[in-house]
């Protein structure tokens, strides 16, 4: 499983549209930075329906995204669970 973290908001970057489109099935997203962004309903249709994501939620709070403007598709984490979903991947892919 790769763990694939996105940190550009889809409003500005095509990093998720690239992210996605190379993911495969069962691999985990994390939405970092700008990238939290990509967890609100306003782009959920983008997101794929065999893939795991997460979101950062000190980035969500730092941007002022709730609990209410995130999908539940999107597990929030702090930076332990980040750690912790590093060291469950094969490996780490970043895009920006």
């Amino acid at each position: 499983m790769i763990l694939h973290t996105v940190n550009k908001s889809p409003s500005t970057s095509s990093a998720l549209q690239e992210c996605l489109y190379s993911a495969s099935s069962g691999d985990s997203v994390l939405f970092i930075e700008d990238g939290v962004y990509s967890a609100t309903s306003a782009f959920k249709e983008l997101l794929r329906d065999d893939l795991s994501y997460f979101v950062l939620w000190n980035d969500t709070a730092a941007r002022g995204l709730n609990d209410a403007l995130l999908i539940e598709q999107c597990q929030p984490v702090d930076y332990s669970g980040f750690v912790e979903l590093t060291e469950q991947a094969d490996s780490v892919c970043s895009w920006f």
